[in-house]
């Protein structure tokens, strides 16, 4: 493995006073994330940044410098390095920098890995802020690096092919040999999109859809292509196993069999465009429906709409679990919407005006309790196989199928007991920095058990958001049916965690309209 780091970086270019500048921003940033990422994590990555700045404590500690003096000194009129010392400050995250491959084969006969921890993007995204940097810069250079990193590695395939030496695909598993053989078969043909600014090796196309900040179409990779570190099986290994295709991948994951009472769980990717080279990205998203009101395709088609324009930045992937079990539940759901006695239903909370007194009657009236049949068995059958597929994908996240990059999860209804259940599991196996954001959508779990808000909430990196309607009836009746519980995260805020848990209103008219409202939810979120 060559010494070298793959990523071009700055920090040798810089005074000793941007080095300590940079140090200075670092450590505000550091410290708002801190509470949240955990003392150990946070010591041992402060650490590393002023070891790479070639700075010390005591030299941080004699040489007084304002928080504004530092942003003033990096984005001087000269020449302004924010954007440089986030590529850097990433290049350290990935575990790329020459420093961090000795140390890291000084420490273990294991190969070197590279890993992005959910945690150092939080860090990132919080010196985007400090940096006074747009938002979506972070996302930018995450992009640049990613496709040239891809496309770097497709380069040196072709040099070996055409010089008739060992292709480096001898070395490589089976499925990720497959993807990158279809991505260049798909990047021949579409040559002619690629411009000067977005080519690395006179031919790889780089910003299929441009919208890169300026000092980001300059190539990013030592000796543009990186080709003393993609020559070895090691570097080949490395990047395939950042991106998750080693072993195909989640969309290439298959459950072999029967796992915790499950059947049937899978991913499905969704493509920005099946005809263009899928440029894997630096993190990824896994979105899962609750419930299926007419066809398996709503395990994907509101996702795809929801994230429309937003697949350059992330992969994301659909999770396929017991597909018959939530079209029940959403046969079951209209039924019960359709039922008259939802119409009395309606009455009675419209009389007392909030919900909760309708959790709060010692008995359900019984004309409501007539058509329980047609939601309980449902219900209970889709609670119970979420909360096992929330082990199952605890499991898929811990083995790094996903690769080693951050992941979003977002779900609605019996979705986010998949989440939930997965949290829970990370959180007792004590796995952090593999989630970095968590989006609810009509959650059936209680808010009252704080704790367990705490443990789950302890396993993600980045935002935690729970959205709620205080409308939604359905929601209220199918909890009230089998719980005690007076409070329900899909009906109101998450108390008691301070500002952890982002609780969001949204204007939907219940629980079945969720589907169609995930667009317009997310794009209030604005998850970067």
């Amino acid at each position: 493995m060559t010494d070298e780091s793959i990523i071009k970086l700055s920090v040798e270019e810089w005074d000793h006073g941007q080095r300590i500048a940079v140090a200075r921003v670092a450590a505000q940033s550091l410290t708002q994330v801190a509470p949240l990422l955990g003392e150990p994590w946070s010591s041992h990555w402060w650490n590393d940044v002023i070891k790479y700045l070639q700075v010390t404590q005591q030299e941080l500690e004699g040489r007084y410098m304002t928080y504004q003096q530092a942003v003033d000194l990096l984005s001087g009129e000269k020449r302004d390095i924010r954007i440089e010392v986030m590529v850097d400050l990433l290049a350290l995250a990935l575990h790329v920098t020459p420093n961090a491959m000795k140390e890291d084969a000084k420490k273990s006969k294991a190969k070197h890995v590279m890993l992005y921890d959910a945690r150092s993007r939080r860090f990132l995204l919080e010196l985007e802020h400090a940096l006074n940097l747009y938002m979506g810069d972070l996302v930018s250079v995450e992009k640049s690096v990613a496709q040239q990193m891809y496309y770097g590695m497709l380069e040196q395939q072709e040099k070996q092919q055409e010089d008739g030496s060992p292709s480096m695909q001898q070395n490589m598993d089976l499925s990720a040999r497959k993807a990158i053989e279809g991505a260049n078969k798909k990047k021949q043909a579409f040559r002619w999109i690629a411009t000067g600014a977005g080519i690395i090796g006179g031919g790889a196309v780089i910003a299929l859809t441009g919208g890169l900040a300026a000092p980001l179409l300059a190539p990013l990779l030592v000796g543009v292509t990186g080709a003393t570190f993609f020559a070895t099986a090691g570097g080949v290994a490395l990047v395939t196993s950042l991106f998750g295709l080693t072993g195909g991948g989640l969309a290439g994951w298959k459950m072999h069999k029967r796992m915790k009472g499950i059947e049937e769980f899978e991913f499905k990717q969704i493509l920005n465009d099946p005809d263009l080279p899928p440029v894997p990205a630096l993190r990824c998203t896994i979105c899962i429906s609750g419930f299926l009101l007419d066809s398996k395709q709503e395990t994907r088609s509101p996702w795809e709409h929801a994230f429309e324009g937003r697949r350059n930045h992330t992969d994301i992937f659909c999770l396929e679990y017991e597909t018959e079990t939530l079209l029940q539940l959403g046969y079951s759901f209209r039924q019960f919407v359709k039922d008259t006695a939802v119409n009395y239903a309606g009455m009675e909370i419209a009389k007392a005006t909030v919900l909760h007194a309708f959790f709060a009657a010692v008995a359900l009236p019984a004309t409501i309790l007539k058509i329980a049949d047609v939601i309980d068995n449902p219900w209970q059958m889709a609670v119970d196989r979420s909360k096992k597929a929330g082990v199952v994908l605890a499991n898929v996240l811990e083995e790094r199928v996903q690769g080693n990059r951050p992941c979003n999860l977002v779900a609605y209804s019996c979705g986010c007991l998949v989440v939930w259940s997965c949290l829970q599991e990370l959180n007792d196996r004590g796995k952090h920095g593999l989630v970095d954001n968590v989006v609810l959508m009509g959650a059936p779990i209680s808010t009252e058990e704080t704790w367990e808000w705490e443990n789950a909430a302890s396993v993600v990196s980045g935002r935690f958001v729970n959205c709620y309607t205080p409308n939604d009836w359905v929601l209220a009746f199918v909890y009230r049916l089998h719980s005690l519980a007076t409070n329900v995260a899909g009906l109101e805020a998450v108390s008691g965690l301070g500002k952890r848990i982002e609780n969001i209103e949204v204007k939907i008219d219940g629980h079945t309209k969720y589907p169609s409202a995930i667009k317009d939810i997310m794009d209030q979120i604005k998850l970067e």
